[in-house]
């Protein structure tokens, strides 16, 4: 079970207490045994083994049905993230999750569940890459570390024992400190567990963010999608941050869903986006001046936490529980930011993409209280802003002919919105 109030904010799951014949403290001793968990196929109260060799997956991989030997209909859940060996019965499970959402909430934090792979960093295998590409990130490597100041960690590593290069997206550090603040964070990631366990530690070298909150390929109860279902924690206080939707399919109103980090070639390249990754732009970075779309993608999604945290916690005593699902698309309050505020985008999700709702940008306006308007020949009337990222689309060249009544601003307004949390003056953020 979850234990409240362990020092390193890492949730456990610990032996209860039994007596001599094996009963859980507090119940008689004829009564038959829960089997409340699992270690390596050993019930931890009562010592009966489980039928491994009779378990059937169930929905997922993760999850048997104990077949025989008094354990029929026991269903459980393999949670061996947190230690390896460990099963859960899924009752003890479900109090797990109670138990570590009222403390993580009780220490005025989110879950947050956060994707590796395009999200946190970008890698690429050596045999991916030319001759002359290996030489020149090799001199980057070397060129950054003769810049670095005391204090700074790498962003671009050779890993030769893997056989791989990785880069770290920018501001990773920042955002994982700042998150980390006010949110219990998980990484959640479908690449196999050695792979994860380098990864967090190029992205947390301490130990200090993730404590062991790592949930790789081989612990999730499926092999093709995500799911909330291990982790421990409640689904209307958890955000999750990943570049791709469809690997949440029953969560996806707890997500923001942020842009692709390619800065290797190949990465871009099968995903159907050749000649957009960092090193086919003249190594101009993710938000440097000059790169594509000049955002700093992970800021942007600080802010969308940030404001849904702030959110969360402001009335917690209303009666009702708030939902950071609700709070991500909808809030329904009328003291935010940007209340009053109806907005279009142009240029700032791509004209492919199936949900753009989940856009970092289009959650933060809508976390500060601003309503989406879908098109000019519907909404055109109501509109107050157009928030764009470059000024020659159509909709800011209609924003402009409506003679000063229709604002036209970049994406940089709605940061510092969050950040200041009231609505900053349009002026200083004006498309030019």
């Amino acid at each position: 079970r979850a234990r409240e109030g362990r020092e390193d904010d890492a949730p456990r799951v610990v032996r209860r207490k039994t007596n001599a014949l094996g009963a859980i403290k507090g119940a008689s001793a004829g009564e038959a045994c829960a089997h409340p968990a699992f270690m390596f196929d050993i019930c931890v109260v009562c010592g009966e083994r489980r039928a491994t060799e009779d378990a059937r997956g169930g929905a997922a991989r993760g999850r048997d049905e104990g077949d025989g030997r008094g354990l029929r209909g026991h269903f459980t859940t393999s949670m061996k993230y947190i230690h390896e060996g460990l099963t859960l019965s899924n009752e003890e499970l479900e109090k797990a999750k109670r138990e570590e959402k009222a403390r993580v909430l009780q220490n005025g934090k989110l879950t947050l569940i956060l994707d590796l792979d395009h999200t946190l960093l970008n890698s690429t295998q050596f045999k991916e890459l030319t001759q002359e590409q290996h030489d020149l990130l090799h001199e980057c490597i070397a060129r950054e570390a003769e810049g670095l100041k005391e204090g700074q960690r790498p962003m671009l590593y050779c890993l030769r024992h893997m056989g791989f290069f990785t880069k770290l997206r920018p501001h990773v550090f920042e955002f994982l400190e700042s998150v980390s603040k006010i949110c219990q964070p998980y990484v959640y990631t479908m690449g196999d567990k050695p792979y994860a366990r380098e990864m967090v530690k190029l992205i947390d070298p301490e130990g200090t963010i993730f404590h062991g909150r790592v949930i790789s390929n081989n612990d999730s109860t499926s092999s093709h999608v995500k799911d909330l279902d291990i982790v421990l924690g409640g689904e209307a206080s958890a955000i999750i941050v990943d570049d791709t939707e469809r690997v949440w399919p029953q969560n996806q109103g707890n997500l923001i869903r942020l842009d692709r980090y390619h800065f290797f070639p190949g990465s871009a390249s099968s995903f159907q986006q050749k000649g957009q990754s960092v090193m086919e732009s003249s190594m101009v970075d993710e938000g440097e001046l000059g790169s594509v779309g000049s955002r700093a993608v992970l800021l942007d999604v600080l802010a969308v936490i940030e404001s849904v945290h702030r959110s969360f916690f402001k009335n917690t005593d209303d009666g009702e529980e708030p939902d950071v699902r609700k709070l991500l698309i909808h809030p329904d309050r009328a003291d935010l930011p940007l209340s009053g505020v109806k907005f279009m985008m142009s240029g700032v999700t791509t004209l492919g993409d199936r949900r753009p709702e989940r856009h970092p940008l289009r959650l933060l306006a809508s976390t500060l209280g601003a309503e989406f308007a879908s098109s000019i020949e519907r909404d055109g009337n109501t509109v107050t802003h157009v928030i764009a990222r470059s000024s020659g689309t159509d909709k800011v060249k209609w924003a402009r002919k409506t003679s000063g009544r229709v604002f036209v601003v970049e994406p940089g307004w709605l940061v510092a919105c969050a950040r200041a949390n009231t609505r900053v003056s349009e002026s200083l953020y004006e498309l030019q």
